[in-house]
């Protein structure tokens, strides 16, 4: 599976072969802009909204960053926006546009019963592809850290908010761009509370 921390919990599923409560990402957070001051009559200056950090798919700027490092990859920008899609799709548990991007293998193993159950409460932001590699082939390995906000009972390990570093194994789509594999036999998340 591969929802276990918003974007890990089908992974941590797909290793351990558990389908149930894998963690999800986190919520991004924002400045609300200040109110006037009633007492005086004056307004504060008001503050400018931070902006969401959530990936929000391929519309506007975007909202998965790249590292320098990752970025060399001629690659990236593809990824990018396959990152950006799965983010999106798991912020608004979209199970469909979510499984869109998975291959066969993947699709088999992670059932809308299982997205709906892992990511029910789950937000990610601050989603970066910290680095992009070969893995043979035309296949890829992206390497993928964000923080997942979500219910403490949703989550694997009971955190409401979990710093996650996850590899996405990529395969090149019949149509062009990539797909998501299963990960390789022992393969395991890393993750940690939010400081």
């Amino acid at each position: 599976m591969l929802a276990v921390g918003g974007g890990a919990f089908a992974l941590v599923s797909a290793v351990t072969g558990k389908a149930k409560n894998t963690g999800q990402p986190s919520q991004p957070a924002s400045t609300a802009p200040a109110s006037p001051a009633a007492s005086t009559g004056t307004t504060t200056p008001t503050a400018t909204p931070t902006p969401d950090t959530s990936a929000t798919g391929p519309t506007g700027t975007s909202a998965v960053a790249i590292s320098p490092a990752a970025a060399q990859n001629s690659a990236a920008p593809t990824v990018q926006q396959l990152l950006e899609h799965y983010f999106a799709a798991i912020n608004a548990h979209d199970y469909a546009e979510y499984a869109s991007l998975l291959d066969a293998q993947m699709r088999q193993q992670n059932s809308q019963s299982s997205f709906d159950s892992g990511y029910a409460t789950t937000q990610d932001s601050a989603e970066t592809l910290t680095s992009l590699t070969g893995t043979g082939g035309a296949d890829l390995a992206a390497t993928v850290s964000f923080t997942s906000r979500q219910n403490p009972a949703d989550s694997i390990y009971h955190m409401s908010c979990t710093v996650w570093t996850i590899t996405l194994y990529l395969q090149p789509a019949a149509t062009g761009g990539y797909l998501i594999a299963a990960p390789p036999p022992g393969y395991q998340p890393q993750h940690q509370s939010c400081p």
